[in-house]
């Protein structure tokens, strides 16, 4: 992890019951989401889950999403990537921001 997360004030170092640091404890990601929480608020960001139900738009989501697993895994065959993302039976949950593909959760 870099310096800057782990940085934290002696104060703050004093005051933790187990001696961990903010940035082991997950309390250095809060301001992180809520900065997410904000643009999910305002509409910019969209959380939705999708499946291979034949609509044109999930059908493009899937196409995006593919595309994306096969650039993150290229030595994942893509025979394999299109089997699972275009099963019937398997769902993902996709983050949406304005339209623009972002990140899958298989």
């Amino acid at each position: 992890m870099s310096n800057e997360i782990c940085e934290i004030k002696s104060e703050k170092a004093n005051n933790s019951k187990d001696g961990n640091l903010i940035c082991e404890t997950g309390i250095g990601f809060s301001q992180r989401d809520k900065n997410v929480k904000q643009e999910e608020d305002k509409g910019f960001l969209e959380f939705r889950v999708i499946k291979n139900d034949g609509t044109s738009e999930n059908l493009k989501l899937l196409t995006d999403l593919k595309n994306i697993i096969s650039k993150q895994l290229p030595k994942m065959p893509k025979e394999y990537i299109v089997r699972l993302v275009f099963d019937r039976k398997h769902e993902s949950m996709v983050i949406i921001k304005s339209m623009i593909f972002l990140y899958n959760l298989s």
